[in-house]
């Protein structure tokens, strides 16, 4: 994965046990969504933040925002570490004066997942919007 161009989309598919990520430069959309309890958290997640960096490393700032769509239905306390590092290369391109927006959609129902929100958006010092759902729009 490290010989993916920052021009190239990472896409992965979900399982069961790991969300699925669609990282779309082009469109400037960066999406995670479902479940995230990997038997080997390390193993799931450090190409998809080396691809991040990757990004963070090359990308030129400008005036179109990225946009952060982040729709957890569960997910351990080993990808909440992982979560705060991804917020936290989306802050640096933030602090580089790129427009960034996250959007952290939950079930309006859950109430850890909207605490879950709002420990990052206190975290972060750029856009993070909490969006809470119906069951029946998800």
């Amino acid at each position: 994965m490290s010989d993916l161009s920052v021009s190239d989309n990472l896409i992965i598919e979900p399982t069961f046990t790991t969300p699925a990520i669609r990282f779309e430069p082009e469109k400037r959309t960066f999406s995670i969504s479902g479940n995230s309890y990997p038997e080997n958290s390390l193993k799931f997640y450090s190409p998809i933040l080396q691809w991040l960096e990757n990004f963070v490393l090359r990308h030129t700032p400008d005036a179109h925002p990225i946009n952060v769509e982040v729709r957890m239905e569960y997910f351990n306390t080993s990808t909440a570490k992982v979560l705060l590092d991804l917020f936290r290369l989306f802050e640096s391109l933030y602090e580089k004066g790129q427009p960034v927006i996250v959007r952290w959609i939950y079930n309006k129902e859950d109430t850890e997942m909207e605490d879950a929100g709002l420990d990052y958006q206190a975290a972060v010092k750029m856009s993070f919007e909490l969006v809470p759902i119906d069951e029946e729009e998800s």
